[in-house]
């Protein structure tokens, strides 16, 4: 260890303390030293005359008189609560006395405990001398070496109090150190030997012997963590290390040394300078750092050394004259520069290293300090060395030169190892690989069985470039880069066959991925093979298979393969195909040609198709197949279109033949069929032209007039042909104006016959003459319900049937019927008013024309007002001939019944009722108010007061109205002229009517609608001569005067 070899480094400052007033320290001035330590922020020093001086940071000294006679030892334990101090003075005998002191500032000190160990020796005619003590950290032991190589042990409790000894060691050699280690171990070193006590509080302690070489006394010491806790003994010429069970180092020591000392890892040492080893001479100081190998400090220029002490962070030297050098450390950055810049790197790093002090900087220093002699293997070592802490940049740049490839190789492949590489770097090393075209080193980089330390994609990529395609398709495979492994087969080593094996192992979405990258090339190369997988693929039962009409642009000029993928699609789910599959395989099979002419007919009659319709039937005309445009046409309902296809081939039985099977579903296939056989001069056309016609008569498709203008327009077609068509026709119009003029004079009869049964029932009383209920049929009795309508019920019987008292159960279907009727012809006369009225005053006729339709009121759409619907989507209008509504006029007007008497109702009393009573109850329209005279005198108590209705008045047996003198007269309810009076007795009218007062008239007048009126008729040309269909003769093209219309009397009652 200690040579002359060995470096020299100032790395403390040497400082003589002074006072503060620069003048020599002279606090101990004339102080004989007998002992010294230091610890807890003091440095203790005994003298001669047992004085204990406390020596303060700031060089003030207390002094404390503790012995009579010299102080031997004095100890300080600095890792308990307590300010412990302990001491080995003599007494006046003396006799050596051990204290132990409780130091406490400001006060005088008190020994705790005294121990006279004297009493210890066996022989107490021998003199005792203490050579050492010896303190544990946690105050449970202590050791005391006599002169006569004797180890007494002071153990149980703690040292302030009475404590269990005994006799540990014994030996013919002077003890000459003692130390406790943290394992409270006892080393014991004697002028021969070295030994180790285990288990100290044992009945027999085991005793290690360590060495046969001895200490000099106060020449050894515990090291501390840094040298793990180790005995440290100065023989003359070495230094020995010593663990609790074995010999540790072994330095050598070139000289004699007093003393020594431990301070932060360094053995401080003072010996004799070899050139001078006269007494009291000066000394050689010197501070070796033992974990870097080399000497912190030295100088033989101290004088003779008196003690060694460390405290406040600085190590003190106390020498002769008593005066004390201060050493104070260098910090640890200033050595490091101070190492860095001589160029000694290694120490600095390992000086760094021990000091826990970031080191890699040094490292990177040392490096580029190589790079820069040219060192360049030497270097790159330095640079791995740094990897995870120096950017890898600044080392690659520095050996970018081609002629620096293997070292910047070497450096990748450590950043590979330590696994900080990224994308580049793998790139780079990679390509310094084929550079060099070391094969085996990026095969065993590729393919090597170890951890992976790389980018694979980067790998992949510059393995690529190079060319090396096994081991980039290797690297691909076995980290399952599927969509490169693919690329390579397909783009690199042209093997279609291997990429489309190795797509068919993978997953449905990586299938369908690497399928619409390179479908086209494996469909170009393999396209059998390619067709029977994306078939498989697109049929099978996995719930993510992807749609066919995905893979349609893939079959590019392979039509037969693509319509072979199609079928097979639609073959095994032909309901969820979707319609781009079926209108692709439709324009496949029309590109065919011919021979495909029966697959697009079957495709198109197959009702589970999904095929878009209208693309079908520009495709179909696209490509000119009539037989499918004529099918397709027929199957959407087309039939005008087939029509017109028919006509253009001159087909003329597929156009009976279009008729007869279609014409039920739309009968203007036999208007155009007529118009076209019509146009055409030839015997078979003529022959379908009376066919038609038989055919249009029969279901009465046209009218006869617009037959005529049909075939009118046509200058080939002779009469003849219209002949029989125009004969029977008349002859049918003959027999409906016969019908309707009997149908007149029956409507005439009953209008007749209602009038007078209107002014009789004004005029005339009425008799019930019923004797049995209409409902049971039971003989009537009280109370009793009569009705006008000649219907009579018992009460209870009338309440059953109904809860409306003012309608006959039995006739309020037949009037309900009548009253809607009349309603809609009044609903109808008001449109047409209306509409003729806004055509009139509108600025643009056609526009009001066109509201009126587009609000559906002519269409069978219409909405009324008050938000309900009519009853009938299209109401018919009666048509009756000309001559026969002016008949009808004739036949109402002026013949109005004069209105009788008004007379006030009859009046009924309470008187009970006679013996016998006649049923028969008579109303006496021209009596003054009073009892109504009926045979047998019934009383008037006997009857329920009556309750009036508006069309069916009815009574209970009891009062019945009669007209009043103020009431208008009677009218006729079928004229609607002008000069009908405000109220009238139109049985069909069901306007509310006012509540009734004394009287009530069950025919309120009201302007009622006659369905065949004289003025304002529900024709919406009134006027002749504003009647666009009319002719000269004011009948012609009437709509409104056709037989068959809807009468609003239908039935004979």
């Amino acid at each position: 260890m200690v040579s002359h070899q060995l470096r020299k480094f100032a790395f403390f400052n040497k400082e003589l303390i002074r006072e503060p007033n620069g003048e020599k320290w002279s606090a101990l001035q004339g102080v004989k030293v007998t002992c010294a330590t230091s610890g807890r922020g003091k440095i203790l020093i005994g003298d001669d005359q047992g004085n204990l001086h406390f020596l303060s940071q700031d060089m003030s000294v207390e002094t404390k008189e503790l012995y009579n006679a010299q102080i031997t030892h004095v100890a300080v334990i600095p890792k308990v609560k307590q300010n412990l101090v302990v001491t080995v003075g003599e007494d006046q005998r003396a006799h050596p006395l051990l204290r132990v002191w409780n130091v406490e500032p400001n006060k005088p000190m008190e020994p705790i405990r005294t121990v006279d160990l004297t009493t210890l020796n066996k022989n107490s005619n021998e003199l005792v001398v203490v050579t050492c003590i010896a303190l544990s950290d946690n105050l449970s032991n202590m050791a005391v070496g006599m002169a006569d190589g004797t180890v007494w042990l002071f153990y149980r409790h703690d040292i302030t109090r009475d404590q269990r000894y005994k006799e540990l060691h014994s030996d013919k050699a002077a003890i000459t150190g003692l130390a406790f280690n943290k394992e409270v171990n006892l080393f014991v070193a004697t002028e021969i030997a070295v030994y180790c006590y285990k288990k100290l509080t044992d009945n027999k302690p085991v005793c290690v012997f360590l060495s046969e070489t001895g200490s000099p006394l106060g020449l050894s010491l515990l090291t501390d963590h840094h040298m793990y806790h180790q005995f440290l003994i100065a023989p003359r010429n070495e230094y020995l290390f010593f663990m609790p069970d074995s010999k540790g180092r072994h330095l050598p020591n070139d000289g004699v040394r007093s003393h020594i000392a431990w301070y932060r890892g360094c053995l401080v040492s003072v010996s004799q300078p070899r050139h001078n080893m006269k007494q009291d001479s000066v000394c050689e100081l010197t501070i070796y750092d033992m974990n870097n190998n080399f000497y912190g400090f030295k100088d033989t220029s101290f004088p003779a050394v008196r003690a060694l002490l460390s405290e406040w962070g600085s190590l003190f030297v106390l020498v002769r004259d008593n005066e004390l050098y201060k050493l104070n450390e260098k910090g640890i950055q200033e050595k490091i520069k101070f190492l860095t810049k001589k160029c000694l790197y290694d120490d600095a790093i390992q000086l760094a290293k021990n000091n826990q002090t970031d080191y890699m900087n040094l490292i990177r220093a040392h490096g580029d300090h190589l790079a820069t002699k040219g060192e360049h293997d030497s270097a790159i070592t330095k640079y791995i060395a740094t990897i995870g802490h120096v950017e890898p940049s600044y080392v690659i740049r520095k050996f970018l030169d081609s002629r620096r490839i293997h070292n910047l190789t070497q450096y990748l492949e450590a950043l590979h190892e330590k696994d900080v590489a990224n994308r580049d770097h793998t790139t780079l090393l990679l390509n310094c690989y084929t550079k060099l075209k070391n094969v085996a080193k990026l095969e065993q980089f590729v393919m090597g069985e170890g951890k992976l330390n790389f980018d694979v994609e980067t790998a992949i990529k510059v393995c690529r470039q190079a060319t090396y395609y096994n081991e980039a398709a290797y690297l691909a495979k076995k980290f399952e880069q599927h969509d490169w492994y693919v690329h390579i087969q397909v783009e690199d080593r042209r093997d279609y066959e291997t990429a489309l094996e190795y797509i068919k192992q993978l997953g449905v979405d990586k299938k369908k991925a690497n399928i619409k990258s390179y479908g086209r090339q494996l469909m170009e190369h393999r396209p059998e093979e390619m067709t029977h997988f994306l078939t498989e693929l697109c049929c099978s039962d996995d719930a993510e298979r992807p749609e066919p009409e995905e893979f349609i642009p893939l079959f590019l000029n392979k039509n037969s393969r693509l319509i072979e993928f199609l079928e097979e699609v639609i073959a095994t789910s032909p309901k969820s195909a979707s319609q781009q599959v079926y209108n692709t395989l439709l324009e496949l099979y029309l590109r065919e040609g011919e021979g495909r002419v029966d697959q697009v007919v079957e495709l198109l009659t197959n009702e589970t198709a999904n095929y878009d319709a209208d693309h079908a039937l520009m495709l179909l005309q696209l490509y000119r197949l009539q037989i499918g445009i004529v099918t397709l046409c027929e199957k959407r309902g087309l039939y005008r279109h087939v029509l017109e296809c028919f006509m253009e081939d001159g087909n003329h039985q597929g156009i009976v033949d279009l008729c007869y099977r279609r014409g039920q579903a739309d009968s203007s296939l036999w208007v155009q069929a007529l118009k076209y056989f019509a146009a055409r001069d030839d015997p078979t056309s003529r022959e379908h032209v009376a066919t038609i016609l038989n055919h249009i008569e029969q279901k009465n498709l046209m009218s006869p007039l617009m037959v005529v203008k049909t075939l009118s327009e046509c200058p080939t077609t002779p009469v003849s042909v219209l002949m029989g068509y125009i004969t029977r026709h008349l002859g049918v119009e003959e027999e409906q104006s016969g019908e309707c003029d009997k149908l007149v004079k029956k409507y005439s009869s009953e209008a007749e016959r209602m009038r007078d049964n209107i002014s009789r029932l004004k005029s005339e009383p009425v008799i019930f003459q019923t004797n049995k209920c209409t409902q049971c049929t039971k003989k009537l009795s009280l109370p009793a319900v009569h009705l006008l309508c000649k219907h009579s019920w018992h009460q209870m019987c009338f309440e059953e049937l109904t809860d409306l008292e003012e309608d006959c159960p039995v006739c309020v279907q037949e009037n309900k019927q009548t009253l809607e009727h009349i309603r809609s012809l009044e609903h109808i006369e008001n449109l047409d008013q209306q509409f003729f009225r806004s055509v009139e005053h509108a600025p643009d006729p056609f526009t009001a024309v066109a509201d009126f339709f587009a609000k559906g009121v002519y269409t069978g759409n219409y909405t009324r007002s008050d938000g309900t619907v009519p009853s009938q989507t299209r109401i018919k209008r009666p048509l009756i001939p000309k001559e026969t509504r002016e008949r009808s006029r004739a036949l109402t007007r002026d013949t109005q019944p004069t209105p009788p008497p008004a007379r006030e109702p009859i009046v009924f009393d309470n008187s009970p009722p006679a013996p016998k009573m006649e049923r028969d109850l008579v109303v006496l329209p021209d009596s003054p108010p009073q009892q109504l005279p009926i045979a047998g005198s019934v009383p008037a108590k006997s009857f329920v007061p009556t309750k009036l209705a508006k069309s069916n008045s009815f009574t209970r047996s009891s009062t019945l109205p009669v007209a009043k003198p103020s009431e208008p007269a009677a009218f006729n309810p079928f004229d609607s002229t002008e000069d009908a009076p405000s109220g009238g007795g139109n049985p069909f009218d069901d306007t509310p009517s006012p509540p009734p007062t004394t009287s009530t008239n069950p025919f309120p007048a009201k302007t009622s609608t006659n369905p065949f009126p004289a003025k304002t008729s529900t024709n919406p040309f009134p006027d002749e001569d504003l009647n666009p269909f009319a002719d000269e003769g004011g009948a012609g093209l009437n709509p409104f005067d056709e037989s068959g219309d809807t009468n609003p009397f239908p039935d004979d009652d």
